[in-house]
Parts: C-alpha cells; sequence; structure tokens
C-alpha cells in the first residue's frame, strides 16, 4: 500500500521563509495559503514547526544505520571476483567471517548491484569430453 506522503509535493525553503514572515505581519493561515497555493493546514504545520525548533528546515527522519562500510563493501567485491561461481548466500557467510557483521544473501546482492556487478552464478565452461578431444586432434591433423 503505498504512502501518503509520496503523493504530497515538499514545499521549498523559499515558500516556507515566506509562510513564516508573513504569519510575523499579522496574516490568517487561510490567507498565507491561498498566495502560496497550499492548505492552511500545511501553513499551521510549517508555522508550528518553526516555533519549536525555530528553523526553517526539516527536523532530520530517522534512518535505518548502514551494515556495512565502505570497506566492507570493496571486501565484499574481493570475494565476488576470486569466487565467481559462488551463490549469494555463501558469499554472506564468507563476508560474515570477514567483518564479523551478519548480513542476508539479499543485502549482498544489492551491495553488488550497487557496485555494478552481477550475483548470479557464473557458469563454468563445460569439460571436454574424449570424442571431443578425439574431433579436435583428427580437425588440427587435416588442417596441417
Amino acid at each position: 500500500m503505498p504512502s501518503e506522503n509520496r503523493n504530497r509535493t515538499s514545499v521549498t525553503l523559499e515558500d516556507r521563509i515566506k509562510a513564516i514572515t508573513t504569519c510575523q505581519q499579522g496574516k490568517s493561515f487561510a490567507a498565507i495559503g491561498r498566495e502560496l497555493n497550499r492548505s492552511k493546514s500545511c501553513i499551521k504545520r510549517i508555522i508550528d514547526r518553526y516555533n519549536e525548533t525555530n528553523s526553517y528546515k526539516d527536523r532530520p527522519r530517522p534512518d535505518r544505520p548502514r551494515l556495512s562500510t565502505a570497506k566492507d563493501d570493496r571486501n565484499l567485491v574481493r570475494l565476488v571476483k576470486k569466487n565467481r561461481t559462488e551463490p549469494s548466500h555463501v558469499l554472506a557467510n564468507q563476508w560474515k567471517l570477514s567483518n564479523g557483521k551478519t548480513s542476508s544473501s539479499s543485502l549482498v546482492r544489492k551491495r553488488l548491484l550497487a557496485n555494478k556487478l552481477e550475483w548470479k552464478v557464473a557458469v563454468k565452461k563445460p569439460r571436454l569430453s574424449t570424442k571431443h578431444i578425439k574431433g579436435r586432434k583428427t580437425f588440427c591433423k587435416i588442417v596441417k
């Protein structure tokens, strides 16, 4: 279910400054909203936030802390280049042994995609059968 906030346009810094200065001049929320083409509840929220924080900027949003550092990501790329045929869950276990942090195979795939690498298992070259080897030898003898 998509969030309602995704459809909402963010208020620019200039609009916030205009809203606060016109409110300090004594205009109503509805008049400011008509002037800036915003709802009066949006204007009220801007003014309330400014009164709380004395800042025009957004409050910091909580983010989930990043599990791996840039050094860990480089280590993962090195592991992938060394073991090209390993699946992502095996790479996750090897990565855990190297940096001590538990990570999922989906995180490994995301980090590899961020570094422009595929997480898919590289295909091994098929071994030549004895029939192929004999056929190649006879071809070489014919060409000489």
